[in-house]
Order: C-alpha cells, then sequence, then structure tokens
C-alpha cells in the first residue's frame, strides 16, 4: 500500500516547504485538525534528523496560523504517536495539531493526558470528573418547568441555545414539525462554530425518516461539529429518555429534563413538564445527567445516523399508525410539513424552463431579482430529475440551497462536494466550484453522472473553473442563475448556457409588478481616500480596509446618516467582526438598541437578534456577511452600506435583505456610501436606467437623474448628496470611443483579478472587431496590455495569422466553430482527431441549443448524416483555408482531421487563444441569429434626454440583426 503522507491529496495541502508538507487530517477529530508531515519517508520523531525536527517545529507554527485565520479556535493540542501502541497508524512521521473549542469536550482539564481516558484530570476522584464538588448549585431565575402554551419550550431553549457552545440532546422522538421550531437555534450554534450531539431512536418507528435526513444534512454541512446517532430498539429493550443538555462554557450549563420530544406539539403547545436545571458540570444533578448522556451516545445499541440506516428504516417503517394505547404512550400525530409552492413569477419561469426543454434546448440562464427565489426556483425545477448537481462558489450560498432544496425534495438523499467532503453517491450534490472544478476531481465522475446542473451565480475570477466542470458534464438540462439586472453582467454564464436567456424578472420588474418593496436609495460621500488603500484580486485588503473604516469620525457620520434616514429596523452592513463591534459600542453608547452579528466569539445570537429586531426590541444590527443570503425579515426597512461595493452580486443581495413586502411598510431606505474609486460606478450601473457598463453612459444617466429626466421602477427614488454626485462624476467622465473598450478593460481586470476574454467584452456590449484598426486583432490589443503568457505570446506571435483570421472569418452557419470546439473539448487541439470522435463531440455540441440542433439538422441525432455534413461543410472549409486567407491550417487524411502543430509544451496556451476566439464568434453568432428570431417585431431601445429632449438608443445592429430599417412605430 502506497504511503498517504509520500503522495497526498493535493486538495489537502495548504502549505509546502522544501522539509515538509502542512495538510488537512483526512478523519479530523476537530475542526481544522492539521498535520506537519517531513517530506522524506521517515517512520517516527526519533528516526528523524535534528535539522527534519526543528523545520517540523516551525511547520507547526505555520499551521497554527492558517488554522487560526481560517477557524479562530480558543486552543490546541500538539501531539504525535510513535508506535503501534501509542496509536501510530501510517508509519510516517506525522504531528498533529488538534484545534479544541469552548465546551468540545465537557471538561478539558488534563489536556493530552487523556490519551489514558481514566487518567486525563488528576484532580478528579476514582468516580470520575463530575464528582469534583458534591453541592447542588442552581444560580437561575427563570422559571423551572415548562411545557405549556403559556410557557413553551422552545421559547426557552431557544435562548439558551443561543448562548451555547456546545448542545448536546437525547430525544426518543423527531418530526419535521420539531425541527422547523428549533432548527434556526441550532444553524446559528453551527454557524458560530458550535457542536451539537443529537441522540434519537427508531422507538415505536415514530421518528420520521424525513426528519432523520434533514438532521444528516446537518452533520454533511457543518463537518465535525455535528454528530448525530440512533438507538436502535428491539422487543425488550425501548428508547424514551427526553432531555436537552446546553454548555455555555467550561463551567457553565444548562438542562431541560422532562417529557417534550423534538415535536412541534411538544415544543410548543402540549401540556408537558420539563424541569429545567442550572449550574455548572461539577455539580450535580448537571454531571450525573452528562454522564448518563456519554453512556447513551455510546451505547452499543446506537449507531452513526447515515443514508443507508435510513433507507433500511424507511422500508422498515410501519406504515400504520402506531400502537400507543398497548404501548401505554400517548402519542399526538402530527401532520407533515406542507411542501412549499411557487408562486406566479416562479410559475412564470418553470414554464419558460419546460418551454425552453420541450423546444430542445439543454442549457438556459434564468435572471431573477434577489428576493424572488431563485435557488427555490432550482428546486422546483429540479423534481423533474433524478440526479442533481448544484455548484456555487460559497460555502454560505451551498448551506442555505441545501435548506431550501430539503424543502422541495424531503425524501431525497443530500451530499456535498467541498471542505474535504467528497460525496458522490447521492441524488443530490452540493459543489462547491473551488473543489469540483479541479480536473482531478472532474475525473471522479461519468460525463453523464448528472441530469441537471444548476450554476448559481458566475464568480469572474474562476472563469476556467467554470468552463472545465461544464464541458466535464452532459446533462439533461443545464440551469443558470443569476441576481443581476443587466444581460451583460451574467455575460459569461450566459456564454456556458448557450446564449440561452429563458427567463428574466430583474429588479424593477420585480418592484414594477409589486413583487418587491419600492426603495428609496440615498448616496452619501465617503471620506476615505480609497486610493490609499491596495486593491488585489477584486477587493480591498482586508486589513487596511478595517483600519480605515473603524474610526470615530466615520462612526459619527454614519450615526449622523442614520438618525437622518433610518426608519424603524435597520440591517447595516460591515467591513469585518471588529467593525461590527465597534459601530455596535459606538451606536449604544448614544443609547441606539445595536448588536453585532457575525461568526465571532463576540457576536450577538443570530436569530434572538432578528426577532428582537422584527419587534423593535433593536433598532439596527450590525452585520458581517450572515445577512447576504437566507434571511427573511420583510419587517426591515433600512439598509445601511458600511463596507464599500466591491461586487455587484453581494451589494444586490444586501440590498435584497430589505426588499421584502410587509404590512405597514411602504418602503425601504438605503443609506450607501460612495467612495473615490470606479468600484463604487457599480451601484449607479445597476439602479440607473440606461446607466449600462460604459463611464459615458454612466455620466448620462447621472445628467438624466439631476434634470428629473430618469424614469425609476415606480415608487423609487435615488438622491446623491452634492460631494457623492462630484465623485461619481469625476469617476465616469466620458472618453472617447477608441478608449472606451480600453477603458473598461482595465477596470474588469482590476475588479476582477484577471483580464476579461473576448465573449466577456461582446457580452458587455464592447465589439473587439472595433480594436482591429488599431492593434490588428483582439489578441493583439491584449498582448499590447501585457496580458498573455509567456506561453500565449510565443503561439500568437508564431500564429498570428490564424488567429486574426479566425476572429474574421465569415460564419453563415456555427458549423466551423462547433468543429473547432469539438476539438478542443477533447484535448485534440492542435493535433488531430478521429472523424467517430468529431462526430460524436460535434453531436453533444450541437444538441446542447435547439438554435444549433436546427440549424443541424438530422445530422444532430444522426451520426452517418453529422460525418457526411462535416466532411462537406466545416471540414472542407478548415482545409481548403477558406476564410485563412489561402493559407492552410488544416488537413484531412484517412478519416483523420487534423490541425497545424505547436512546439511541445505550448499546446495548452494555443488550446485556449483558440477557445476564446470560438467562444466569442459563437456567441457573436447566436445573438446574430437570436435577434432574427427574438427581435424582428420587438425592440427595446434605451431612452435617454438632452436639455430635455429624449433620445432612443438602438441595440447593436451586429447583435439584433432583425431591427428594421425605415419609419417604425414606438411604443
Amino acid at each position: 500500500m502506497s504511503c498517504p503522507f509520500c503522495k497526498p491529496e493535493l486538495d489537502r495541502i495548504f502549505h509546502r516547504d522544501d522539509d515538509f508538507l502542512c495538510l488537512w487530517d483526512a478523519y479530523p477529530v476537530s475542526n481544522g485538525h492539521a498535520l506537519v508531515v517531513p517530506i522524506r519517508h521517515v517512520a517516527t520523531w526519533f528516526e528523524a534528523t535534528l535539522e527534519e525536527q526543528q523545520s517540523l517545529i516551525s511547520g507547526i507554527e505555520i499551521a497554527r496560523k492558517h488554522v487560526e485565520e481560517r477557524y479562530r479556535p480558543q486552543g490546541f493540542n500538539i501531539g504525535i504517536n510513535i508506535g503501534e501502541t501509542a496509536g501510530q497508524t501510517v508509519p510516517h512521521l506525522h504531528v498533529h495539531l488538534i484545534p479544541r473549542y469552548q465546551g468540545d469536550v465537557y471538561d478539558p482539564r488534563g489536556g493530552v493526558r487523556h490519551v489514558i481516558p481514566d487518567k486525563g484530570n488528576y484532580t478528579a476522584t476514582q468516580f470520575g470528573i463530575k464528582d469534583i464538588d458534591s453541592e447542588v448549585s442552581y444560580g437561575s431565575s427563570k422559571a423551572t418547568v415548562f411545557g405549556s402554551e403559556e410557557s413553551p419550550l422552545v421559547v426557552s431553549l431557544g435562548d439558551d441555545i443561543a448562548e451555547a457552545s456546545k448542545v448536546d440532546l437525547a430525544v426518543a422522538f423527531v418530526t419535521e414539525s420539531g425541527l422547523d421550531q428549533i432548527e434556526p437555534f441550532l444553524v446559528d450554534l453551527f454557524e458560530r462554530h458550535g457542536r451539537l450531539r443529537l441522540l434519537t431512536g427508531d422507538y415505536l418507528d415514530v421518528t420520521e425518516p424525513r426528519a432523520l435526513l434533514r438532521m444528516l444534512d446537518w452533520v454533511q454541512e457543518n463537518e465535525s461539529r455535528v454528530e448525530v446517532r440512533v438507538f436502535q430498539t428491539d422487543r425488550e429493550l425501548g428508547f424514551h429518555p427526553k432531555a436537552y443538555l446546553i454548555h455555555k462554557d467550561y463551567s457553565g450549563a444548562t438542562a431541560y429534563i422532562g417529557s417534550s420530544n423534538l415535536t412541534k406539539h411538544a415544543l410548543t403547545r402540549g401540556l408537558e413538564w420539563n424541569q429545567r436545571i442550572e449550574g455548572s458540570l461539577g455539580k450535580i444533578p448537571l454531571s450525573q445527567i452528562q454522564q448518563e448522556f456519554e453512556r447513551l451516545f455510546f451505547h452499543p445499541k446506537t449507531t452513526s445516523l447515515n443514508q443507508d440506516w435510513i433507507d433500511a428504516y424507511a422500508k422498515r417503517r410501519k406504515t400504520s399508525r402506531w400502537a400507543a394505547p398497548a404501548q401505554g404512550i400517548d402519542l399526538e400525530i402530527e401532520q407533515p410539513s406542507e411542501v412549499p409552492t411557487p408562486h406566479p413569477i416562479q410559475a412564470e419561469a418553470l414554464n419558460a424552463l419546460t418551454v425552453s426543454r420541450q423546444s430542445g434546448d439543454k442549457a438556459g440562464l434564468v435572471v431573477m431579482a434577489t428576493g424572488l427565489g431563485k435557488t427555490w426556483l432550482a428546486a422546483f425545477d429540479s423534481v423533474h430529475f433524478e440526479r442533481v448537481l448544484f455548484v456555487a462558489h460559497r460555502e454560505e450560498i451551498l448551506t442555505q440551497a441545501m435548506r431550501t432544496f430539503r424543502r422541495i425534495r424531503p425524501d431525497t438523499s443530500f451530499g456535498v462536494y467541498m471542505g474535504g467532503k467528497y460525496e458522490r453517491n447521492t441524488d443530490v450534490l452540493f459543489a462547491s466550484i473551488q473543489t469540483l472544478g479541479r480536473q482531478n476531481h472532474l475525473n471522479q465522475f461519468l460525463k453523464d453522472h448528472f441530469d441537471y446542473v444548476v450554476v448559481d451565480e458566475f464568480h469572474h475570477a474562476a472563469a476556467a473553473t467554470y468552463r472545465r466542470l461544464i464541458d466535464h458534464f452532459n446533462p439533461s438540462f443545464l440551469l443558470g442563475l443569476t441576481a443581476t439586472p443587466e444581460r451583460t453582467d451574467g455575460g459569461d454564464l450566459l456564454g456556458l448556457c448557450g446564449e440561452n436567456l429563458v427567463y428574466r424578472c430583474d429588479l424593477v420588474a420585480g418592484i414594477n409588478r409589486d413583487l418587491l418593496c419600492p426603495f428609496r436609495y440615498y448616496g452619501v460621500p465617503d471620506d476615505i481616500d480609497f486610493s490609499n488603500i491596495p486593491w488585489r484580486s477584486g477587493r480591498f485588503d482586508p486589513e487596511q480596509l478595517e483600519f480605515a473604516v473603524a474610526t470615530e469620525r466615520r462612526a459619527q457620520n454614519a450615526y449622523d446618516q442614520w438618525r437622518k434616514r433610518a426608519q424603524e429596523r435597520t440591517l447595516a452592513f460591515c467591513v469585518s467582526k471588529r467593525h461590527s463591534d465597534f459601530m455596535t459600542e459606538y451606536f449604544a453608547a448614544r443609547g441606539v438598541r445595536a448588536a453585532a452579528v457575525h461568526s465571532g466569539p463576540s457576536s450577538a445570537p443570530r436569530t434572538q437578534s432578528l426577532q428582537e429586531l422584527e419587534s423593535s426590541e433593536l433598532q439596527i444590527i450590525f452585520a458581517v456577511d450572515m445577512f447576504n443570503e437566507g434571511v427573511d425579515v420583510p419587517a426591515i426597512d433600512t439598509v445601511m452600506m458600511l463596507r464599500p461595493t466591491e461586487s455587484k452580486i453581494l451589494w444586490l443581495q444586501q440590498l435584497g435583505r430589505g426588499l421584502r413586502r410587509a404590512d405597514a411598510k411602504s418602503h425601504l431606505n438605503v443609506i450607501d456610501y460612495i467612495g473615490n474609486h470606479r468600484t463604487f460606478l457599480q451601484v449607479p450601473m445597476l439602479l440607473l436606467p440606461g446607466a449600462g457598463t460604459r463611464p459615458g453612459e454612466v455620466s448620462r444617466a447621472l445628467e438624466a437623474l439631476e434634470k428629473g429626466d430618469l424614469e425609476l421602477p415606480k415608487g423609487c427614488s435615488v438622491e446623491y448628496e452634492l460631494e457623492a454626485l462630484n465623485i461619481l462624476k469625476q469617476l465616469a467622465r466620458p472618453t472617447g470611443v477608441a478608449d472606451q473598450i480600453a477603458y473598461w478593460y482595465r477596470s474588469f481586470r482590476e475588479l476582477h483579478g484577471r483580464r476579461p476574454s473576448a465573449s466577456e467584452a461582446w457580452h458587455e456590449g464592447y465589439d473587439p472587431r472595433k480594436l482591429r484598426t488599431s492593434f490588428g486583432s483582439w489578441f493583439g490589443f491584449v498582448s499590447s496590455e501585457g496580458d498573455l503568457s509567456i506561453s500565449e505570446k510565443e503561439v500568437f506571435e508564431q500564429f498570428r495569422a490564424f488567429f486574426e483570421a479566425l476572429e474574421t472569418t465569415q460564419m453563415t452557419k456555427s458549423f466551423k466553430m462547433i468543429t473547432l470546439l469539438a476539438m478542443i473539448a477533447k484535448d485534440r487541439f492542435p493535433g488531430e482527431i478521429s472523424i467517430e470522435k468529431l462526430v460524436v463531440e460535434t453531436r453533444r455540441l450541437a444538441s446542447r441549443i435547439h438554435l444549433l440542433r436546427d440549424e443541424f439538422g438530422d445530422a444532430a441525432g444522426n451520426s452517418p448524416e453529422m460525418q457526411k455534413l462535416l466532411e462537406s461543410n466545416p471540414i472542407k472549409a478548415w482545409k481548403g483555408a477558406k476564410g485563412t486567407g489561402g493559407v492552410q491550417y488544416f488537413r484531412y487524411e484517412s478519416e483523420v482531421f487534423k490541425s497545424f502543430e505547436v512546439d511541445s509544451g505550448l499546446e495548452e496556451a494555443a488550446r485556449d487563444l483558440a477557445r476564446e476566439l470560438c467562444d466569442y464568434r459563437l456567441a457573436q453568432y447566436l445573438d446574430r441569429l437570436h435577434g432574427e428570431t427574438r427581435f424582428a417585431s420587438n425592440v427595446v431601445c434605451k431612452v435617454s434626454h438632452s436639455s430635455g429632449t429624449p433620445m432612443l438608443f438602438l441595440p447593436a445592429r451586429e447583435q439584433h440583426p432583425g431591427i428594421p430599417e425605415g419609419w417604425t412605430p414606438v411604443l
């Protein structure tokens, strides 16, 4: 067997040095469990050289910094196992760095001494650590008995969980309705890296399989922080405890012992008796309760909850009602949780998706404003498919998506593919693009493994990774989702979806249709000089930004703006945890009821804080990222942007927290800071009709706004303070036509940390052909910007004529580009491919978009016909040098299609450049086809004004050839 540390999985390595590796443990005992391993294969510490030992010690410090930055533990254990007797299982030296968290064990005293369990805490008696002090201590002033409609258990239980670091539950029965009551408090626990252990059972088959599936979701979402076990009963031994143990710190704890199971009835209105006991773990009876929980949790009749166990339980579970009277137990049968149904906008989108699929499309994009439920839409649409993949670039989005999909697919198996967890054999898989997008992970899946693939938003920095993932899979349908209102903002995602915009209901449409709340936007000047803060990889330097925003002067300005503009319930978005705490303290010192909510230890409880904001017990919450997704508090009537705009998507998500309609809420107030950096132009591009993506367009929109000539969604207003308006005008100074694309290109590069592609330029409304006069071609311009790699520049210079021809060759059909893309998809360009393989891949590509399938006709579904078409059209054109200036770059011999060759090591660069141009030309061509079919009788124009005179701006005729000529009526 090969050594796992000599050739570790690459995604586990987070630091590499000359003498050692730092990697994540494959079987972590706590969140962030890391290993430091010597490069040389050496069995034990005592066999390592002094230099190796010293290197490992320095590696521990490096690993510690990584773990602290990512997981924020409260302590560490460092250990080495030497020899089988000491527990060493891999004969390659490895040092364990184990993060410790408040409450991860009920008594941590003794630390590493616990390698021999009963010798861990030398201060304990021979009977264990729980009997340190026999005094009973109750320090609570709360009521001690709960369980009725007047004093529901869930209220007190929720208050205690809100302060917990660890929760242990042992309940005989769990139902979906019970989880609905307690889940918000447990989600908060998970988000502050708390721990949950839950023990339930199969007694009388009362516990619901759907509830078990939801608890399994928690386990998958939260790595090693959540454990769920099941007590398996038999005729002789039942299981009927109801115990809730909440650990608040190393010594403080609360327990509820009584009659309430995890059911809605028992938690909210049932007549129950539950005794609340408060004290410390060294006190009786809490120590005895904890001891009994430990005994039961690891009882021989318990097993870890997993999908196989749930499936088997669901099959054998009694279909008849339980024989409760015979057992002497009174059970209230609860109705299953109601499965949500689509609202009208979602129903429209679902219908559009059905029509698109019926027409033969295998991919499509839906634009749906934040607040209208695009993740719900995907969940509703997914029920038509058995195997589903949901991909996003943030773990929070994936976690929220799991909860949404679970409501729609309560009986389906779920899995995750991120953070060291690599589930594969589940019905619905939730994966991070950073993990699954790697080729070694993609290779674990067959191309047809999934029937339905969802890509939620498009992260520009990972464009190549998205392309790799979408090229790998061949689902029945690919759904792209975005909330950005402009077609251009989701441009590359639209390209990945075959230029097929299936449905759109953006922010403007949502407000005009009374689905979202109108807003009153106030742009106020920021006194921070952002030119002094470094911008890297699409964002400001976090440390320097935090230092700049957490000042008395800016806090006073925020307080003044809040007093002037805010309504009753404000959600304010901050830069960091420290900034959130700072703002909370500043406002509280001035008599404002404020709370900071984030993932740090100083955070107020999230669910409780939201409840207090809704009831007006709080006036403002200062949040950090935790409310970007999945928050449903319609009563929020003011949103305050105290962090700079670094992403349109993120800004829209934050705005969306306040756009839900509610009784007695007429509008949302938005207080937004405007600074002296081009990233602040993104908001007017989102909010102002006609602002587009060009500085000149933004400038004209601002001018129209000043004159009162800008038509906003009904009930909405946009107001900039004079200084803020002047900042935007300075940033949006119009440039000459020749300079506009260069300005946009450099802005994109600065915002996203990479250069844009030719298709992204096209989607943004910039035509790369405009660059030919000055630079000869798109890549000529890119090269002048210094953005071609050494390999790319060498290939481009050597085959400049080919790439220029590829950019300009006439396209009366899509055949030439699809043929090259088929070669590229099979890694056969530059190189050669058999006609058989070329036919198969071309049919796959052509079948994804109905416009292409229609164009290929019968050949799309017939290999012999496809071969005839390829040989008589694109292959003939390419080998005949048609469209390449008479220079032959391709040959076709003995049913093998061959391209020109490049020097060894340059293949990937040639392939990437060719793909970029093929994607651009295909997007250009498909836009033309869409224009011919969609815009022949319906052209949407932008309206601007000059000196009170309206002006119509038509879309580019190259993209919309269906635009009529001559006098035409305008509606």
